[in-house]
Protein backbone atom coordinates (compact mmCIF):
# COMPACT_ATOMS: atom_id res chain seq x y z
CA UNK A 1 0.00 0.00 0.00
CA UNK A 2 1.21 3.47 -0.82
CA UNK A 3 1.58 5.97 2.01
CA UNK A 4 0.71 9.65 1.95
CA UNK A 5 4.39 10.64 1.90
CA UNK A 6 5.09 8.34 -1.05
CA UNK A 7 2.10 9.73 -2.93
CA UNK A 8 3.19 13.32 -2.29
CA UNK A 9 6.71 12.50 -3.51
CA UNK A 10 5.39 10.95 -6.73
CA UNK A 11 3.06 13.89 -7.41
CA UNK A 12 5.83 16.38 -6.59
CA UNK A 13 8.14 14.74 -9.10
CA UNK A 14 5.41 14.67 -11.74
CA UNK A 15 4.65 18.37 -11.30
CA UNK A 16 8.21 19.67 -10.72
CA UNK A 17 9.21 20.05 -14.42
CA UNK A 18 6.31 22.44 -15.06
CA UNK A 19 5.27 23.88 -11.70
CA UNK A 20 6.88 25.69 -8.80
CA UNK A 21 6.27 23.16 -6.01
CA UNK A 22 6.20 23.98 -2.28
CA UNK A 23 5.71 21.58 0.64
CA UNK A 24 3.86 22.39 3.89
CA UNK A 25 2.63 25.86 2.89
CA UNK A 26 0.12 28.11 4.66
CA UNK A 27 -2.47 29.75 2.40
CA UNK A 28 -5.53 31.65 3.66
CA UNK A 29 -4.88 30.40 7.18
CA UNK A 30 -4.93 26.76 6.05
CA UNK A 31 -2.01 24.33 5.98
CA UNK A 32 -1.49 22.46 2.72
CA UNK A 33 0.76 19.43 2.29
CA UNK A 34 1.62 20.50 -1.25
CA UNK A 35 1.20 23.71 -3.25
CA UNK A 36 2.16 23.88 -6.92
CA UNK A 37 1.90 26.93 -9.20
CA UNK A 38 2.10 27.18 -12.98
CA UNK A 39 2.02 30.42 -14.98
CA UNK A 40 1.92 30.82 -18.74
CA UNK A 41 2.13 34.24 -20.37
CA UNK A 42 1.35 34.81 -24.03
CA UNK A 43 1.66 38.06 -25.92
CA UNK A 44 1.44 39.33 -29.45
CA UNK A 45 3.62 42.20 -30.58
CA UNK A 46 4.00 44.37 -33.66
CA UNK A 47 7.51 44.40 -35.20
CA UNK A 48 9.25 45.06 -31.88
CA UNK A 49 8.66 43.35 -28.55
CA UNK A 50 8.15 46.75 -26.99
CA UNK A 51 5.03 47.31 -29.12
CA UNK A 52 2.60 44.83 -27.60
CA UNK A 53 -0.79 44.34 -29.17
CA UNK A 54 -2.07 42.20 -26.32
CA UNK A 55 -0.94 39.86 -23.58
CA UNK A 56 -2.70 37.33 -21.39
CA UNK A 57 -1.81 34.98 -18.55
CA UNK A 58 -3.09 31.54 -17.64
CA UNK A 59 -2.46 30.16 -14.17
CA UNK A 60 -2.90 26.77 -12.58
CA UNK A 61 -2.65 26.16 -8.85
CA UNK A 62 -2.64 22.70 -7.26
CA UNK A 63 -3.38 22.29 -3.53
CA UNK A 64 -3.05 18.88 -1.88
CA UNK A 65 -4.10 17.88 1.62
CA UNK A 66 -3.86 14.42 3.17
CA UNK A 67 -6.54 13.19 5.57
CA UNK A 68 -7.61 9.90 7.13
CA UNK A 69 -11.00 9.50 5.46
CA UNK A 70 -13.11 11.56 3.07
CA UNK A 71 -16.64 11.95 4.40
CA UNK A 72 -19.36 14.33 3.24
CA UNK A 73 -18.44 16.71 6.07
CA UNK A 74 -14.70 16.74 5.29
CA UNK A 75 -15.40 17.16 1.56
CA UNK A 76 -17.72 20.12 2.24
CA UNK A 77 -15.13 21.73 4.54
CA UNK A 78 -12.42 21.22 1.91
CA UNK A 79 -14.64 22.73 -0.81
CA UNK A 80 -15.30 25.76 1.41
CA UNK A 81 -11.53 26.14 1.95
CA UNK A 82 -10.96 26.11 -1.81
CA UNK A 83 -13.56 28.86 -2.31
CA UNK A 84 -11.81 30.92 0.37
CA UNK A 85 -8.39 30.30 -1.21
CA UNK A 86 -9.58 31.67 -4.57
CA UNK A 87 -9.80 35.14 -3.04
CA UNK A 88 -6.21 34.91 -1.74
CA UNK A 89 -4.40 33.20 -4.62
CA UNK A 90 -6.13 34.56 -7.72
CA UNK A 91 -4.91 38.04 -8.65
CA UNK A 92 -7.09 39.29 -11.52
CA UNK A 93 -5.52 41.99 -13.66
CA UNK A 94 -5.95 43.37 -17.16
CA UNK A 95 -3.77 40.54 -18.49
CA UNK A 96 -5.30 37.76 -16.39
CA UNK A 97 -7.25 35.34 -18.56
CA UNK A 98 -7.85 32.26 -16.43
CA UNK A 99 -6.89 30.44 -13.28
CA UNK A 100 -7.65 26.81 -12.62
CA UNK A 101 -7.47 25.79 -8.98
CA UNK A 102 -7.14 22.04 -8.42
CA UNK A 103 -7.84 20.86 -4.88
CA UNK A 104 -6.89 17.27 -4.05
CA UNK A 105 -7.92 15.39 -0.92
CA UNK A 106 -5.73 12.33 -0.40
CA UNK A 107 -7.44 9.76 1.82
CA UNK A 108 -5.35 7.11 3.55
CA UNK A 109 -8.42 5.43 5.06
CA UNK A 110 -10.89 5.44 2.19
CA UNK A 111 -13.76 7.52 0.86
CA UNK A 112 -17.35 7.13 2.02
CA UNK A 113 -20.15 7.00 -0.59
CA UNK A 114 -21.52 10.30 0.75
CA UNK A 115 -18.07 11.87 0.47
CA UNK A 116 -17.81 10.65 -3.11
CA UNK A 117 -21.19 12.20 -3.95
CA UNK A 118 -20.15 15.51 -2.41
CA UNK A 119 -16.94 15.51 -4.47
CA UNK A 120 -18.70 14.65 -7.72
CA UNK A 121 -21.48 17.25 -7.28
CA UNK A 122 -19.19 20.17 -6.40
CA UNK A 123 -19.12 23.09 -8.84
CA UNK A 124 -17.48 26.47 -8.51
CA UNK A 125 -16.56 29.06 -11.09
CA UNK A 126 -15.98 32.75 -10.58
CA UNK A 127 -15.84 35.60 -13.10
CA UNK A 128 -13.90 38.78 -12.46
CA UNK A 129 -15.31 42.12 -13.69
CA UNK A 130 -17.74 40.51 -16.13
CA UNK A 131 -14.91 38.38 -17.59
CA UNK A 132 -12.84 41.47 -18.46
CA UNK A 133 -10.30 40.37 -15.84
CA UNK A 134 -10.70 36.66 -16.50
CA UNK A 135 -12.21 33.78 -14.60
CA UNK A 136 -11.38 31.01 -12.16
CA UNK A 137 -12.57 27.39 -12.20
CA UNK A 138 -12.13 24.96 -9.31
CA UNK A 139 -11.42 21.27 -9.81
CA UNK A 140 -12.01 18.97 -6.85
CA UNK A 141 -10.43 15.52 -6.67
CA UNK A 142 -10.34 12.84 -4.00
CA UNK A 143 -7.66 10.15 -4.12
CA UNK A 144 -8.28 6.89 -2.25
CA UNK A 145 -4.86 5.37 -1.53
CA UNK A 146 -6.30 2.08 -0.22
CA UNK A 147 -8.54 1.37 -3.22
CA UNK A 148 -6.27 3.12 -5.79
CA UNK A 149 -9.19 5.18 -7.11
CA UNK A 150 -9.61 8.84 -7.97
CA UNK A 151 -12.95 10.66 -7.86
CA UNK A 152 -13.55 14.15 -9.21
CA UNK A 153 -16.11 16.75 -10.06
CA UNK A 154 -16.94 17.43 -13.70
CA UNK A 155 -14.16 20.02 -14.08
CA UNK A 156 -11.59 17.60 -12.65
CA UNK A 157 -12.24 14.75 -15.09
CA UNK A 158 -9.67 16.14 -17.53
CA UNK A 159 -6.82 15.73 -15.03
CA UNK A 160 -8.07 12.76 -13.00
CA UNK A 161 -5.64 10.27 -14.52
CA UNK A 162 -2.62 12.50 -13.78
CA UNK A 163 -3.20 12.07 -10.04
CA UNK A 164 -3.84 8.32 -10.12
CA UNK A 165 -1.19 5.80 -9.15
CA UNK A 166 -1.94 2.26 -10.24
CA UNK A 167 -1.26 -0.57 -7.83
CA UNK A 168 2.39 -1.57 -8.02
CA UNK A 169 3.44 1.71 -9.69
CA UNK A 170 4.35 3.53 -6.47
CA UNK A 171 8.06 3.48 -7.18
CA UNK A 172 7.80 4.50 -10.82
CA UNK A 173 7.95 8.26 -10.78
CA UNK A 174 6.54 10.10 -13.74
CA UNK A 175 4.20 7.36 -14.89
CA UNK A 176 0.68 8.35 -15.64
CA UNK A 177 -0.12 5.02 -17.28
CA UNK A 178 -2.71 4.05 -14.71
CA UNK A 179 -5.33 1.98 -16.42
CA UNK A 180 -8.65 3.63 -17.03
CA UNK A 181 -10.34 0.87 -15.03
CA UNK A 182 -8.59 2.11 -11.89
CA UNK A 183 -10.09 5.57 -12.37
CA UNK A 184 -13.65 5.69 -11.06
CA UNK A 185 -16.44 8.21 -11.26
Amino acid sequence: MITLDNYLNVITQRLAPYYDVFQDEMVAGEKWDLLARFKMRSEKYFFLKEIKLFAYENHEIVLVRGIDQVTAQTAEHFAACLKKVVADLVQPSDEHMSTVLTGILVATGGITPQGRQTIERFRYSRNFSFLLRGWCDVRLLAVDLTAHEVYSNKAGRAVREAYCIAEGKEGQVGTSSASVSSVSG
